[in-house]
């Protein structure tokens, strides 16, 4: 299939593009123009340098749009209403442009963000959202704006939830960065108690689960995108340290958190195994690959 992304560049992006090149599919990338990380793509990649706000000067014939760009998604930014409220937008005008290049589906990127704080299982069908950042009340206005949308055009709409994803090439900046590159030069990482809920997902599962969206005929709404094996943050963070094989110490409660603010990631994933998703890397896998991986 002719399929088009944006966000192309991005950590979940790039590798997306891999995982679709890899099973057969042409990929057209539109990316900001003199994008610094235009050379992370791969070859096979054609690209568009485009700007969101000028996403309706393209035109082209295609089967699936895959909307990943997203302005502020890290840092203070997550909080900056100027900066999420344009994203909706965006996303709007990204659906507007998938109906003209013909394209059947239109697949968004949601997050487990727009849940807010949920002690307990999440489904997409009956958990309730109730954001607390900008962030994630942006995504969550994107996926009602954008259901109605594709509605009145007449395309397709997915909307996936993406969890923690990890994995070689993430954000230095994660928490099991963090761990992995403090732990190695013999540090004591500063972690909050680390008694909330947690499920990770690694890079190459995270996209396979992105693939199916698309490739499924009888895809369509809402899907939870994670590993669906919850357990305590701690855990993950303990297992870490003995893969990393250090007697470093793990400074637990060492940050102060607040509570009503504090992702719980208790995943149901029953609908992305419905169509056929079962994850292939381990968290210890993965870990091993980014220590392998880490300078």
């Amino acid at each position: 299939m002719n399929i088009v992304i944006t966000g192309a560049t991005g950590f979940i992006g790039t590798a997306l593009c891999q995982e679709l090149i890899n099973n057969g599919h042409n990929v057209t990338s539109i990316i900001r123009p003199n994008s610094s990380k235009k050379g992370k793509l791969p070859k096979e990649v054609n690209i568009v340098e485009l700007p969101l706000d000028k996403l309706d000067k393209m035109s082209g014939n295609y089967d699936i749009f895959y909307h990943l760009a997203w302005n502020g998604a890290s840092g203070a930014d997550r909080n900056n209403f100027d900066i999420q409220n344009s994203n909706i937008k965006y996303t709007a005008e990204a659906i507007r442009l998938a109906k003209r290049c013909g394209c059947q589906k239109f697949i968004g990127a949601g997050s487990q963000a727009e849940y807010g704080v949920v002690h307990g299982l999440c489904n997409e069908d009956t958990t309730v959202p109730n954001p607390f950042m900008m962030y994630g009340a942006a995504k969550l206005a994107s996926y009602h704006i954008g259901k109605i949308l594709s509605e009145q055009l007449g395309i397709t709409f997915i909307w996936p939830r993406i969890y923690s994803v990890y994995g070689v090439g993430e954000n230095e900046e994660t928490l099991l960065s963090y761990v992995i590159k403090t732990l190695k030069k013999g540090g004591a990482p500063e972690l909050s108690a680390c008694q909330n809920m947690w499920d990770f997902i690694y890079i190459t599962d995270c996209v396979k689960a992105l693939r199916l969206l698309g490739e499924k005929d009888e895809t369509v709404g809402l899907y939870n995108i994670s590993v669906g094996e919850p357990r305590l943050l701690k855990s993950f963070v303990e297992e870490v340290k003995n893969i990393v094989r250090t007697d470093g110490e793990l400074r637990f409660c060492a940050k102060t958190i607040d509570l009503n603010k504090t992702f719980w990631l208790e995943p149901d994933v029953s609908k992305l195994k419905n169509i056929g998703f079962q994850h292939e890397i381990e968290f210890s896998d993965g870990i091993d690959k980014m220590l392998k991986n880490s300078n």
